[in-house]
């Protein structure tokens, strides 16, 4: 994975707060919000590098998954909560 420099932990706290905004848009926005909340968590999970800190499971020699990667996760199991309760007020609704 490329480093994004001296300004990586500028990036990294910029996308941490857009994925708490996110998290908490996409009850009002419904699937815009929910959409936007997974790519946000999408991105947190690639650009994490600088604030990961100690690795909790180890997936392979290389690679564990780290403490900052659990608001990423985090954030795409809210996404999909929110989308299916969005789906069913859908269908419920209609």
């Amino acid at each position: 994975m490329a480093r994004l420099g001296q300004d990586a932990p500028v990036v990294a706290a910029i996308v941490l707060v857009g994925l708490v905004l996110a998290a908490g848009l996409s009850g009002m926005f419904r699937m815009v919000g929910v959409a936007v909340l997974a790519a946000v968590s999408l991105l947190w999970l690639v650009v994490n590098g600088p604030m990961e800190g100690p690795v909790l499971v180890t997936v392979t020699a290389a690679h564990g998954v780290t403490g900052a990667d659990l608001a990423g996760f985090a954030g795409l199991a809210l996404a999909t909560y929110r989308a299916l309760a969005v789906r069913r007020i859908r269908i419920g609704g209609s």
